[in-house]
């Protein structure tokens, strides 16, 4: 196996050790995880840090988000997209929400800036998704997606949803339906 293929069968075993034992996970067990032995650990990694910030970089990764979202049917009806971006949306969150969790206050993997890049990506796919069902979204498609975004996080987050736990259905009924009742 390449070094390459190596590095990405320990990052592929790495998660689940981060999400279940934080920052503490040994190198022990990831090698055991990885089906591998520990000194290869180190043939592919300079050090258990460098594992863990290569692992959450691979893992803030937008790309597998990306590729979900795409695979959403655009003629779909517009429940049906706005629950499957929903349940997307809510996974990742819920596994960054994890991960941070679990790794406490750390130096992020990466520079966070916004890259223009996927950005714009981002937002030719929700193009291409709601174009089908343009005249029936009220507000502009960008604050859609924003709403969306922004609850789906807000109801992956343990703090928020202490008292209620909100499920996909009515998260997506509230997202097309809001508070006000019909005709008013």
């Amino acid at each position: 196996m390449s070094v390459e293929d190596r590095r990405e069968s320990i990052l592929d075993a790495v998660v689940p050790l981060l999400l279940s034992h934080g920052a503490d996970v040994t190198t022990k067990d990831i090698a055991d995880a990885a089906g591998i032995a520990e000194g290869t650990i180190f043939r592919a990694f300079a050090d258990k840090d460098e594992l863990i910030q290569h692992a959450v970089a691979r893992f803030m990764d937008p790309e597998p988000t990306f590729c979900a979202l795409e695979k959403i049917d655009p003629q779909l009806t517009l429940e049906a997209k706005v629950r499957a971006v929903v349940d997307i949306f809510r996974e990742r969150s819920a596994g960054i929400v994890g991960i941070v969790s679990a790794l406490g206050h750390r130096k992020p993997p990466h520079e966070h800036s916004r890259d223009p890049r996927a950005d714009a990506r981002a937002q030719a796919i929700f193009a291409a998704l709601f174009a089908p069902d343009k005249d029936r979204i009220r507000v502009d498609q960008s604050l859609a997606v924003f709403f969306i975004k922004l609850l789906a996080f807000g109801s992956s987050m343990p703090m928020f949803t202490t008292d209620r736990d909100v499920d996909t259905d009515e998260l997506v009924d509230f997202i097309l339906r809001g508070i006000a009742k019909e005709g008013r």
